[in-house]
């Protein structure tokens, strides 16, 4: 999977590119909503056991994916995400 970082970055940016024509913030908001309400109740579903399969990632897509991920990593990983973007896009604190 590493293999097709390039044509990921390049259909990751003009996806997005052309989301933003699509999701304005209201939508968008509407749909954040319902995504985190499945991923909440698909999440109080996983049982203990489930949390810890793990499976192959290609860790050079995102500074977030490891060579290897458990089901916990994955739930895990929008966070983080987020809040790297929010720092990235925060004047009111220094990146880090």
């Amino acid at each position: 999977m590493n293999a097709g970082t390039r044509p990921f970055d390049v259909i990751n940016y003009w996806g997005s590119r052309a989301a933003a024509l699509v999701y304005n913030k209201q939508r968008m908001g509407r749909k954040l909503e319902k995504t985190i309400a499945a991923i909440s109740r698909r999440l109080e579903r996983e049982s203990a056991r489930s949390l810890t399969r793990a499976m192959s990632f290609p860790d050079r897509w995102d500074p977030f994916f490891a060579p290897t991920m458990t089901i916990n990593d994955v739930y895990a990983y929008p966070t983080l995400h987020f809040d790297f973007h929010a720092r990235q896009l925060s004047l009111s604190q220094p990146l880090r």
